[in-house]
């Protein structure tokens, strides 16, 4: 399964995906809505909104950050469309921290391999990726 990871200028300008895919859409706030091209090839979009913070703050209190309900959101939704798609493309609105965060918990548990996550480009949100591997079913489907 391939997995990409985007930027929301980058996913929003980027030619439909041919092949059969789905999109997590990642956005700081539910009123800010991405602007995605789909086509037949899409099967889905899973819209989430939280912003790039691992930790509690005044400014951002827990009820705001990366949850477990978001990560069961994702589990779902993934779990319901792996068997038909050859591709989980994932964007937030730099590509660096959440979008990443999420793309090396879904590699880790679905191909045993996140390590393209880390050390480069990116800079998983630890909260995101740790959130999502506690929550991963042993086996998805």
């Amino acid at each position: 399964m391939d997995i990409f990871v985007y930027s929301r200028q980058g996913l929003e300008a980027a030619a439909p995906h041919e092949v059969l895919h789905v999109v997590i859409s990642i956005t700081s706030s539910p009123g800010d809505v991405a602007r995605l091209r789909s086509n037949a090839a899409c099967l889905g979009v899973l819209r989430l909104a939280f912003p790039d913070v691992e930790v509690a703050s005044e400014l951002h209190p827990e009820s705001e950050l990366f949850s477990r309900e978001h990560a069961e959101r994702v589990w779902s939704f993934v779990a319901e469309h792996r068997a038909k798609v050859e591709r989980i493309i994932v964007h937030c609105d730099a590509g660096k921290s959440r979008s990443p965060g999420v793309a090396a918990a879904l590699a880790r548990v679905l191909d045993g391999d996140d390590a393209s996550y880390f050390g480069g480009r990116y800079t998983p949100n630890v909260r995101v990726y740790r959130t999502l591997l506690e929550v991963a079913p042993p086996r998805v489907p």
